[in-house]
């Protein structure tokens, strides 16, 4: 029996990673990519890596917005960066929050960063390789994500001596999405452990 072949991937924080933190975005028209993201995404993507989103949205649990909202504002920006030439391929949405005010998303669930539901969700559906991938993020939560998951964390920007994420062989830290992405560039990412 042949083992299916797994891909190495980079999964990104959506809001202060790919665009600028909108506190609770609920429309499209907020989305403001920051600068280089394009460039860099096209990067990865030409280094071999296939590309997804993790997404904490603890507005869907706060009942600010549903989660079709969410999801309606990830297809637009999926298609904004098609046209760029970028494939983010799936957006995973964590919509809890333990203290939510809509109660089926209000629970202490296994995919809200930093835990790695989402992740290890990702790398099922999509036959991805942890091991060779990563996980970048703005926040400590989407690197300590990451780890759990068996991923690289990347903090961008640095944040140096936070407790529990100085790990140097699997903890790096840029200044931006693009400074990591000509980090790894023309690294056969077949070979990256």
């Amino acid at each position: 029996m042949q083992m299916k072949k797994t891909s190495p991937a980079v999964i990104l924080d959506r809001d202060g990673t790919l665009c600028r933190d909108v506190v609770y975005m609920s429309r499209f028209e907020d989305f403001d990519p920051l600068p280089g993201v394009d460039a860099a995404l096209r990067l990865l993507q030409d280094a071999g890596y296939r590309l997804f989103v993790a997404t904490n949205q603890s507005g869907v649990a706060r009942g600010l917005f549903p989660l079709e909202t969410v999801q309606a504002i990830n297809a637009k920006i999926r298609d904004y960066f098609l046209e760029k030439g970028v494939n983010l391929e799936d957006f995973a949405v964590c919509p809890h929050h333990p203290q939510g005010s809509v109660p089926e998303y209000t629970l202490d669930c296994a995919c809200r960063k930093p835990k790695p539901g989402m992740l290890l969700d990702l790398a099922f559906k999509h036959g991805l390789d942890l091991g060779r991938s990563y996980m970048v993020g703005d926040m400590p939560r989407d690197a300590q994500a990451g780890l759990a998951a068996g991923c690289q964390g990347v903090l961008i920007p640095p944040q140096r001596g936070i407790p529990g994420l100085d790990n140097n062989v699997r903890l790096k830290e840029f200044n931006s999405l693009l400074d990591f992405a000509r980090s790894v560039r023309g690294v056969d990412a077949s070979h990256v452990c």
